[in-house]
């Protein structure tokens, strides 16, 4: 998935799905948008390499603390979308 693509909300919450349930062994129907990262049993160390992995992956700037436990995977795709808006713009201004 490259920058220059917007993917949808859809999209972006299947990739965190993908990622969640394979990188972390998450159940796929436990990846609902109401459930936080620490509901879905994800510690600091693990949203680190989570947002290690979804920024390889999107091409778009992550930071570390991006993620935190209380965070809702809704709340997550947003930021994810408005980062990747972001990227996208700073890009086309260079």
């Amino acid at each position: 998935m490259t920058a220059s693509v917007h993917p949808s909300a859809e999209q972006l919450e299947g990739q965190l799905r993908s990622e969640l349930v394979t990188r972390f062994g998450v159940e796929s129907t436990d990846v609902t948008p109401e459930m936080t990262f620490g509901d879905l049993g994800l510690d600091s160390l693990a949203l680190v390499e989570l947002s290690d992995v979804l920024q390889s992956v999107l091409e778009v700037p992550i930071e570390d603390d991006d993620f935190n436990g209380e965070q809702k995977i809704a709340d997550v795709v947003t930021l994810l979308k408005n980062k990747l808006i972001e990227h996208v713009g700073a890009q086309d201004q260079a």
